[in-house]
């Protein structure tokens, strides 16, 4: 029996460990709250995919502000459209006048001074006129004594008229003689011519006391049309005809002009006339109002040129005017692109052969500003020595990439490398 119970493995006492069963056992977490420590691992996991992420953007914007491409200036050309063109003249009134008498006499009234703005028909001055009146009083009373003779006649023919029929009648019957019938016919012919002549007189009187009018009315000096009087030449008491007869007496009262008509007249060589069309744009600068530039049109090119200058003269209207326009003020007009041409959307610019490339079926350029690339649509001709005419929407502080990665879009932030001369 001792035998026995010698050979069974004796009972494992607590607190003693076997190795290799340590090593098999399965550890089991202690009880406790999971909830907070699986929450504080999401949080980490959350936190360090957002930081790959950032430093993924990061990494990318470094690398795409790091590229570097080589640009150049674009260089303006000469436009074929007149655009730029420049020229001097003066500011001119298309309507004035030098207003005068058509009769000679002495001024008497004179109802304007310088600067003032009349209407048309205004009373500006006036000549003695009593000759004038006299003669208007006398063609009245011709007037008057024609229409009374005529008054006269009319009676004496209605008469005559009546005396004829009675008498036509009564030799019909043969109550009278063939004798007394011819005396009313040749009556009633005189009293007919008498009542002509009388209405003719009235006529010829009529026409007397109009003509009288008319030279009443040329002693007084009217405005012909509206405008603003810039100079007086003449003054109460001097002698005015329509003929300089003396040297105190002339033949115009004052100079006005229609401040509506103004336009620029400028002359342009005739080496680059060509360049400019009717209805061209145009920008009118005045030295009198510096800083302001009016818009006006070309209104008219004049079909003759000036031989000794060598030019030929336009004329600019104004698109928009105001007080400070005045005549004979200095103007310099710079001519804007012809209409209907593609002059209008831009200029003429020359930039590398290279630097000019395809992108969505549009020629374009790629320009850097700032840092920032822009695509700007241009129209190419054709390249020379290997630069290439584009014309655009570009500016002369402009520099183009010489030759763009397909990789560069508008918005890329690039850094320069400029081409050295």
């Amino acid at each position: 029996m001792s035998g026995q119970s010698s050979d069974r493995p004796e009972p494992r006492k607590s607190g003693i460990h076997d190795a290799d069963l340590d090593g098999l056992a399965i550890h089991r977490p202690t009880p406790g709250p999971t909830t907070a420590s699986g929450g504080r691992r999401r949080f980490w996991l959350i936190l360090a995919i957002l930081l790959v992420v950032a430093g993924l953007i990061w990494s990318s914007s470094w690398m795409q502000t790091d590229q570097k491409v080589e640009v150049v200036p674009v260089v303006r050309l000469p436009s074929s459209s007149g655009a730029g063109l420049a020229a001097t003249g003066y500011v001119v009134a298309q309507r004035q006048a030098s207003i005068a008498s058509k009769g000679t006499g002495r001024l008497i009234y004179f109802g304007v001074n310088v600067g003032d703005r009349v209407k048309e028909g205004q009373l500006i001055a006036r000549i003695e006129h009593d000759d004038m009146d006299a003669l208007l009083r006398q063609a009245l009373a011709r007037l008057g004594v024609a229409r009374a003779q005529l008054g006269a006649a009319k009676p004496e023919l209605e008469e005559a008229t009546l005396s004829f029929e009675r008498v036509k009648t009564l030799l019909e019957k043969s109550f009278v003689t063939r004798s007394e019938y011819d005396m009313a016919s040749a009556r009633l012919r005189r009293a007919a011519a008498a009542v002509k002549s009388a209405e003719a007189a009235v006529t010829a009187a009529e026409a007397e006391r109009q003509n009288a009018t008319v030279q009443l009315e040329n002693t007084s000096i009217r405005a012909p049309f509206d405008g603003v009087i810039v100079k007086k030449l003449a003054e109460i008491g001097e002698v005015v005809s329509p003929f300089t007869a003396t040297v105190r007496s002339g033949g115009s009262v004052v100079n006005m002009v229609d401040p509506l008509s103004v336009t620029v007249d400028a002359e342009v060589s005739e080496a680059m006339i060509h360049l400019v069309r009717a209805g061209q744009p145009a920008e009118i600068q005045l030295d009198s109002v510096p800083g302001h530039r009016y818009q006006g049109e070309v209104l008219q090119i004049m079909p003759i040129a000036d031989r000794a200058k060598g030019t030929v003269l336009t004329r600019i209207r104004f698109r928009d005017l105001d007080d400070r326009v005045r005549p004979e003020l200095s103007a310099k007009v710079t001519f804007g692109p012809v209409p209907g041409t593609a002059a209008e959307k831009g200029e003429d610019w020359g930039v590398p052969s290279t630097a000019v490339v395809t992108r969505e079926g549009q020629t374009v350029v790629l320009v850097v500003r700032a840092g920032i690339v822009a695509e700007a649509v241009v129209q190419a001709g054709t390249a020379v020595a290997g630069m290439v005419p584009v014309h655009g929407p570009l500016s002369q502080t402009d520099e183009v990439i010489v030759a763009p990665a397909e990789s560069l879009r508008s918005g890329s932030a690039v850094s320069v490398v400029r081409r050295g001369p």
